[in-house]
């Protein structure tokens, strides 16, 4: 999952092998982030793409979702406040005071499940891979018992990732 927001985006400017692969097209690329939500969720949400470090809107929505693709390749739409909380995490600042919904449905990539900034499975950083979820962020979390908190979580459970941390948030796998 997830490093979440828009200006997440931008660590992918510029990567060395960014220039060896070409990039998909606006079409391509807008299928795959729809790809993260329901068709009657990402059907009517703001599609948004990094261009350097320009976010260009493909398609501009009107149910307050955005969907976009990660720089790990991985396809997330998120509603507004879900936006805030990823543009939190990316800038290191407080997450808003808010719940929000996000959804993968198309699985990620994997993340650590300990540390919101490691960027790849190292000895220690509880890798873990979650095939396709929705999430719950925000300080709801908090009072959410009954999910596990531990580091090495089963994926194919409710969980609560990056515990202890102010970007904890309960990952909900769904079939």
């Amino acid at each position: 999952m997830r490093i979440i927001c828009a200006a997440a985006c931008a660590t992918i400017v510029c990567l060395g092998t960014a220039q060896a692969q070409q990039a998909p097209s606006d079409a391509d690329y807008t299928k795959t982030a729809k790809s993260a939500a329901t068709p009657d969720v990402s059907g009517s949400a703001t599609i948004v793409r990094m261009d350097g470090k320009e976010m260009r809107t493909l398609q501009q929505g009107t149910n307050g979702f955005t969907c976009m693709v990660l720089p790990d390749g991985a396809p997330m739409c998120g509603d507004a406040a879900a936006m805030e909380w990823g543009h939190a995490l990316f800038s290191h600042a407080a997450p808003p005071d808010k719940t929000a919904f996000m959804y993968m449905l198309a699985g990620d990539n994997g993340a650590s499940n300990t540390d919101p900034y490691a960027s790849k499975q190292e000895a220690g950083n509880h890798w873990v891979k979650t095939g396709p979820h929705v999430m719950i962020l925000g300080p709801v979390v908090k009072t959410m018992m009954g999910y596990p908190r531990t580091p090495d979580a089963d994926p194919t459970k409710p969980y609560v990732m990056w515990a202890g941390t102010p970007y904890e948030h309960v990952m909900l796998p769904v079939q």
